[in-house]
């Protein structure tokens, strides 16, 4: 039988120490891609998805785009 390496806790995940060293290489690339966790109200989340589905687009496509269009419509 063998030995788990021991591992640390994060949020709701457990990482083997090559998982976290592994991860900590990804943290420092300036285009490594990261979570991003909010809740909405379901009937929102209906409708976008929806929107997104019917431009043929993935959802955070059409976050990254909207952003965009709301920080150019601020900056002006």
């Amino acid at each position: 039988m063998s030995r788990r390496t021991p591992s640390k806790t994060v949020g709701k995940e457990r990482l083997s120490r090559h998982a976290r060293t592994a991860q900590s290489s990804v943290k420092s690339d300036a285009g490594a891609l990261t979570p991003l966790n909010f809740k909405v109200p379901r009937e929102f989340h209906r409708e976008f998805k929806t929107f997104a589905a019917q431009h043929s687009k993935k959802m955070v496509e059409v976050l990254q785009e909207a952003f965009a269009l709301l920080k150019g419509a601020n900056d002006a």
